[in-house]
């Protein structure tokens, strides 16, 4: 005859045992897993073998070169490497990065990024908002005028009289212009009173602005384009070879971000 004293111990016996077989599995914050096997309620370690260890979770995104390497500097290990992508513009620390062969060729989280997102200068993305483009004399004249400061030839007081006499001639009748010896184009008008004269219109200007923000300048070539219509001239510029010369201050900068953090630089994209 079952002893009436061990009622209650048998019901929480039981009880134990249904909670252990409803929920066998214990997690554990720190991702390492248990089991509750209800025969003398041993706890069994069933943790994954390949699971990696805490790990830090940041993705930080500086404004300057000087910033991506102290930042670098400061948490980069054996496994941190730097991949640079050009089409995103965009340089990437990838400080807990997968070890190498040296290191058992180890998986790692690779979710600790310190990303330098280059962006065009002021000056870079004035000029090229008007790049590619036929403007009228007097909006063109009042753009050069307003950012003469970049140009570095022709000098500015050149570049000024220029634009005094485009803002001079609207309405005048422009014919074909001619190429000169020296390369400029010379352009014949009409005023009101059909009195003929000529206008000398260089047929490059050279710059010196940042390509990126917060760098040196660069000197670029922008190509005149002029056109003569019936309701008068249309100028207008388009860059020479500049995407050549941004794809190479990328490459300056990335590979000068490998040496200040002595990080190994793969370009291209994950």
């Amino acid at each position: 005859m079952e002893d009436k004293d061990n009622l209650p111990r048998n019901a929480l016996e039981t009880g134990l045992v249904a909670a252990a077989m409803a929920k066998p599995i214990i997690d554990h914050d720190d991702g390492r897993r248990h089991a509750l096997i209800p025969e003398g309620f041993e706890i069994h370690d069933v943790t994954d073998p390949n699971l990696l260890p805490q790990h830090i979770t940041q993705l930080v995104t500086v404004d300057d070169r000087a910033s991506l390497t102290a930042y670098a500097n400061r948490f980069s290990d054996e496994r941190s490497i730097i991949i640079a992508d050009y089409d995103s513009g965009k340089i990437s620390a990838r400080l807990d990065w997968h070890t190498d062969n040296e290191h058992n060729l180890q998986a790692q989280h690779a979710t600790h990024i310190a990303t330098l997102a280059l962006r065009d200068s002021e000056e870079y993305k004035r000029w090229s908002e008007m790049e590619n483009k036929l403007h009228t004399q007097q909006d063109f004249a009042f753009f050069i005028e307003e950012n003469v400061a970049d140009v570095i030839d022709p000098d500015s007081s050149t570049l000024l009289e220029i634009c005094r006499e485009l803002e001079a001639t609207q309405g005048a009748a422009f014919k074909s212009g001619t190429r000169l010896d020296n390369g400029d184009r010379s352009f014949t008008y009409e005023n009101e009173t059909h009195i003929k004269n000529e206008m000398v219109v260089p047929t490059e200007i050279k710059l010196a602005i940042p390509l990126y923000q917060g760098e040196e300048p660069t000197r670029i070539t922008a190509k005149f384009r002029f056109r003569v219509k019936p309701d008068g001239l249309f100028l207008g510029f388009n860059w020479h070879r500049v995407e050549y010369q941004r794809q190479a201050k990328f490459t300056e900068l990335a590979r000068a971000a490998a040496e200040e953090t002595g990080l190994p630089i793969f370009f291209g994209r994950t």
